[in-house]
């Protein structure tokens, strides 16, 4: 039985029908933005208590299974979609530590010219050059950034370089958050290895590890206290991790309180409680992907190697061509094909490679409703990814390929390289396009008019003196490159100002 304030994990075997918990602050969510937070609030001496839906998993329970991930470790057991001018797939994760368990580790510093937008146009004046180069130093030591060798990226990732270094296109390996990977390409299932360096496993570890953190997992929070302009406690039920039955209820109380439930959850927990206002939920920024799969007459074993490895630099076009390993039940969902078309293709998978195209979202419209998630495509961003597209079939040629299918719907298999923009030709519409995106951002944006902002410079929510949001929804504008290092030091920077506040 669990009462007050307990640093260590804690799990719903553990916790009283009735659970109190009390600490200086309380954070809604375990991704890398709360963790990072929790990290940095007890370094400083003060007691975190962060709740968290998920479980907690040791990499010794998962499994190479994209069923048994999906069940366990997702959001919606990974049917989560935005619908708009088309369908997009909207995955998230659902466990100790968020998404970046089930991320593929990539790791972009922030872009400079995005830092100078954040300033200039929404007066993010915490985020300098020098304060994020800092947080960039801390993440790299702490996640063990670094490129994987060689031998590890194995054939999927080595055949797209050769078609990027072949056409000049600018490219080069990622660097990643999983210094002993192995290349087994289960990423996206949980490393079962434990080379993958999470959230859990690093800035949350470090806040257990010193004491003064309590991470209590499969609580979810439903509903707040509050008086005076203040929130005082969070309150919600604790859930049987098989049954997902209420099996309890929890209130814990705190002096601030920290929301990072990501930038699906946190507007959803905004808009549920009527906290914040204006534009809670609006703003959502996805980078919008879809794929490509080439064949060649050499096995390639797509399923093999780092989960992405490789990426060919188009950022100053709006978009980046970025290596994507995955298991066969879900490179059938790559193939936009008819489907006996597509069971030949999956007949031929072994010999097949695959990547995507990530683009730097500009002019779509998406939002966050307490009901679901919309996304329109806009013009420009449909062209760029359709440019995206044709670059990476026309790498894949450059590789050897005997044919390319692109995510999208009608073209079929592409023979010849010469047919790519006749096929692929800019008039294609969305809801052609078998999009998916993975990069939720933006819909709890900072700012400095609560106007146009849901947050303001400090991250603190307009009109409650003691909430902050610290996740990828506070961004202003989509980032152009994966967000889980922006994401990291977010964390870190809005943990240090609410230290400073408590």
């Amino acid at each position: 039985m669990i009462c007050d304030f307990q640093p260590g994990r804690h799990r719903c075997a553990d916790y009283a029908p009735e659970l109190e918990i009390e600490a200086d602050t309380v954070i809604l969510g375990s991704g890398a933005g709360g963790s990072a937070a929790a990290a940095v609030l007890a370094e400083r001496g003060r007691t975190v208590a962060i709740l968290e839906e998920g479980s907690h998993w040791l990499p010794s329970q998962f499994k190479p299974s994209s069923i048994w991930a999906f069940r366990n470790l997702y959001q919606g057991r990974g049917t989560r979609a935005a619908h708009g001018n088309g369908v997009m797939v909207l995955p998230g994760g659902r466990a100790v530590g968020g998404s970046t368990v089930v991320n593929s580790a990539i790791c972009f510093r922030t872009p400079p010219a995005v830092l100078d937008r954040w300033r200039t146009e929404s007066g993010c004046h915490r985020f300098t050059d020098a304060a994020m180069e800092a947080c960039f130093e801390r993440i790299w030591a702490t996640l063990g950034v670094a490129v994987n060798p060689p031998e590890v990226q194995k054939d999927n990732n080595r055949i797209f370089k050769l078609g990027a270094d072949r056409l000049g296109l600018p490219g080069d390996w990622l660097a990643r958050s999983a210094p002993a990977c192995v290349g087994c390409g289960s990423c996206q299932q949980g490393c079962e290895i434990g080379a993958k360096r999470t959230a859990d496993r690093t800035f949350l570890a470090e806040a257990v590890e010193g004491g003064g953190c309590g991470v209590y997992s499969e609580c979810r929070v439903s509903g707040v206290e509050s008086a005076g302009g203040r929130v005082t406690a969070l309150v919600g039920e604790s859930l049987d991790p098989q049954t997902g039955e209420v099996v309890g209820r929890f209130r814990a109380r705190g002096r601030h309180f920290i929301v990072s439930g990501g930038a699906i959850g946190s507007p959803r927990f905004l808009l549920d409680n009527a906290l914040g206002g204006g534009p809670v939920g609006e703003n959502l920024r996805v980078h919008p992907t879809t794929g490509m799969v080439a064949r060649f007459d050499e096995d390639i074993k797509p399923w093999t190697g780092v989960t992405q490895g490789y990426y060919v630099d188009q950022w100053a076009k709006g978009f980046l061509l970025q290596v994507y390993t995955a298991p066969p039940e879900q490179a059938w969902l790559q193939l936009a094909l008819p489907p006996a078309e597509a069971l030949e293709w999956m007949g031929a998978l072994r010999r097949s490679a695959m990547a995507g195209v990530v683009v730097h979202d500009e002019d779509s419209v998406g939002r966050v409703t307490r009901l679901g998630l919309e996304y329109w495509l806009g013009d420009q961003d449909r062209r760029v990814l359709l440019e995206g597209v044709r670059t990476a079939a026309r790498v894949y040629f450059a590789a050897g390929a005997q044919a390319v299918v692109a995510g999208i719907h009608g073209p079929g298999s592409i023979r010849r390289e010469a047919d790519v923009n006749r096929l692929l030709h800019d008039d294609l519409p969305a809801w052609q396009l078998a999009l998916y995106a993975a990069h939720p951002m933006g819909t709890c944006r900072m700012g400095s008019s609560p106007d146009t902002s849901v947050v303001d410079p400090d991250g603190r929510v307009w009109g409650w003196d003691n909430l902050h949001v610290a996740d990828a929804s506070i961004f202003p504008t989509s980032l152009g490159v994966n967000p889980q290092v922006t994401t990291y030091a977010v964390g870190l920077t809005i943990g240090a100002v609410v230290a400073e506040a408590a």
